[in-house]
């Protein structure tokens, strides 16, 4: 029970997360061809926010498969063309599965 608890945390963040970066960059705009300096401050946000989301929770990898699926479907349904959401999910998934650096 506690992993279905935990599932549905991770896909209402990872849903939140798609439907702030629409407020941010909506579908219509980035097809007019929004400013790469706001599509890249939008993206950098959406990535800082999962990575803490993954260093709170401590996602696996079936945790990560299951943001990573939430996300890309809602940003689908949001109306983004497929190859931009094919590399968000992507770029964001990198950047939650990256290791921490290591104090020196």
């Amino acid at each position: 029970m506690f992993k279905r608890l935990l599932s549905r945390d991770v896909e209402e963040f990872a849903v939140g997360l798609a439907l702030d970066f629409g407020k941010r960059i909506p579908p219509d705009a980035w097809r007019k061809g929004a400013r790469p300096s706001v599509l890249a401050k939008a993206v950098d946000e959406v990535c800082n926010r999962a990575a803490d989301f993954q260093r709170t929770r401590g996602l696996g990898v079936y945790g990560k498969a299951k943001f990573g699926t939430a996300f890309k479907l809602q940003l689908k349904e949001s109306g983004y063309p497929d190859e931009f959401v094919d590399e968000l999910t992507q770029t964001l998934l990198i950047r939650i599965s990256a290791r921490p650096e290591q104090p020196r």
